[in-house]
Parts: C-alpha cells; structure tokens; sequence
C-alpha cells in the first residue's frame, strides 16, 4: 500500500515538473520567434476576418466567391492605406506645430510657478524651460522612424502569409473538425464585433474632438480605435491620452472635463453596452482570465501580444476543452469549477 502511494506522489511530482519544463521551453520559444509568430497570428485572425466579410457579400447580395473575395481585400486594402495616411498626416501636423507647443508648455509652467509661489512652494522655472527648450526631438522622431521601418516590416510579412492563405484556401479541402470549426467562428465573430466596435469608436472619437477643435484629433481617434481592441486598459488609456493636448490647449476649464467626460461616455457605452450585447457570451472567458492573458502576452510579445490576448487565449480554451485531460483547465478558463 505504502509503495503504492508512493509510486502515486512520485508520478504526479514527476508530471507537475514536466509540465513546468515544457510551459518555461514554450515560452521561450514563443519570445525568441516572435519576430515571426507575431505577423504569423494576425494573418491567421485577419483572414478570419476576411473569410467572413466574403461570406457574407456571397449569402447577403450572392456575389460569386471570386467577385466577393475582391471586395474583401479592396476594404481591407482601402482601410489600411486610410490609416496609414491618417497617421502620417496627424504626425507631420505634430512636428509642425511642436515650438508652439512647447511655447504653450512653457507659459503654463510660469503661470503654475506663479500660483504656487505665494504658498510657499518653488519650482525652478529655469531648469524646466531650457529642458523644454532642448526637448530631444529629433531623437524622438528617429526612434519613431525606427519603429516605423518594423512596423513596414511586420506588414510585409502579414502581407506575405495573408496571400499564402488566401491562393491556399481554394485548394484546400473543407475543414469538418469540430473543435477548429469552432475556434474559428468564435474568433471570426469576436473579432468582427470588435472591428465594427471599434470603427464606430474611433469615428465618434474624432467627432468629439474635432467639434472641440482639438490639435492632433484624428491621431487621437486611431489610437481609440486600436486601444479598444486591448481589452479593460485600452478604453481607460484612450480616455486619458489626450488630456495632456487638452490642459495645453484649455487648462483645467470646463472643456478639459466635457471633452474627458464624453470620451469616457463613449468608451463606457460600446464597452459595456454595444459590444455584449452582440458578442452574447462573448469568448467563454472569465474577467479575471481576460486579465491575466492580457498581463501574460503582454509580457511575451508586447504591445501586438496585449492586442491578440483575448483571441488566443478564447482559441486556447476551445481546444483544451476538446482534449478530455485538458478540458478542467478550459472550465477554470471560463470560471467554472471543474466536474
């Protein structure tokens, strides 16, 4: 009996020490090629995408697979070369404007010093005027350039896969798995109320901004577009990112706080409202589980990882709760108590 349990004990040490082993080889694996799983991932959720906006043109206006194919690609196309445009026409505008800026930055400082000082509080304007003064801003704009040139990289590399994919998915044979056929409706429903979500996200953010006459607010509007894909965090930083460019512009006066208030409105009703309501139950996963893979991918593969977390993570789940050994940790995913 006593060699029973002992065999027992040494067994599912044995087991719990592997599984340790192969989570820390994962993850090292899953560092050191993400230079090429990242662009690898989105391709995969971007025809997911794509294979569901051709759907649909084929069941709603029964265009022919090749026609509504087409069209998917010229809005996805359309779409980036938008954004990218957007971007570097807020970001030209920036550097353009960038002494008055400062000069702005520098006139609110002295007034701040000059409030201050009769309670007894000092700042030395001087210092903070000649760093402001001798802001690095060239550095800042080759960082940018840097970060630019890998992001032109990673969209090469998208492109690359995404046409692999799509000359590969004629002669591929239909998939009749259960588990994938799932993932990939979840996935593909997830993230089309997330795309729609946050187009409508972004267009209201740059009404709001652009009715107040804020500098930079189609800059703005695109980060609130892509931060709502980053579940919790991306709505809270896309609410507080433009304050800076709204104390320069108005100070702490009652168009700080609309401005700041109908950004949070707005995040608050999509957020919790619109997308629920579409996305049902959503992915299966707790809110507690949401956060913790965000913090995990976020950690592996940065910022990309904050924004793929929750697909993944929802794609994970399926398939451990398709394997019968794995299927207690899919119900601990989903907040459940295993049977």
């Amino acid at each position: 009996m006593l060699a029973d349990k002992s065999t027992y004990y040494y067994l599912k040490t044995t087991a719990i020490c592997l599984t340790i082993i192969a989570a820390g080889v994962v993850m090292a694996l899953l560092v050191y090629t993400k230079a090429l799983l990242i662009p690898l991932v989105i391709s995969v959720f971007l025809y997911t995408i794509l294979a569901q906006t051709t759907l649909y043109l084929q069941q709603k206006f029964h265009f022919p697979h090749w026609l509504a194919l087409s069209v998917s690609v010229l809005l996805g196309i359309s779409f980036f070369t938008a954004v990218i445009l957007f971007t570097t026409s807020s970001v030209g505008q920036f550097l353009k404007g960038a002494e008055v800026y400062r000069q702005n930055l520098i006139a609110t400082i002295t007034d701040i010093s000059a409030r201050l000082e009769p309670h007894g509080i000092t700042l030395d304007k001087n210092f903070i005027e000649n760093y402001l003064r001798e802001m690095p801003l060239f550095d800042w704009l080759k960082n940018f350039g840097g970060k630019l040139f890998s992001v032109l990289s990673n969209i090469i590399l998208i492109v690359l896969f995404m046409t692999f994919f799509l000359f590969g998915s004629k002669k591929a044979k239909p998939i009749t798995n259960p588990a994938i056929k799932q993932m990939l409706a979840n996935v593909s429903v997830y993230l089309s109320v997330k795309l729609i979500a946050s187009l409508i996200t972004g267009f209201v953010v740059a009404g709001i901004l652009l009715g107040f006459q804020v500098k930079l607010a189609v800059l703005f509007a695109l980060f609130a577009f892509l931060l709502n894909f980053i579940p919790s965090l991306g709505s809270i930083t896309s609410v507080l990112l433009p304050a800076p460019v709204l104390f320069l512009q108005y100070g702490l006066g009652p168009k700080f706080f609309i401005i700041i208030g109908l950004l949070a409105a707005t995040e608050f009703v999509i957020g919790n409202l619109v997308e629920p309501r579409f996305l049902g139950e959503g992915m299966d996963l707790h809110p507690v589980t949401v956060v913790g893979s965000l913090i995990f991918w976020a950690l592996v593969w940065g910022v990309p990882g904050a924004f793929l977390s929750v697909p993944i993570t929802a794609s994970l789940k399926i398939v451990l709760g398709n394997i019968k050994h794995t299927r207690p940790v899919a119900e601990i995913l989903a907040g459940r108590l295993p049977h």
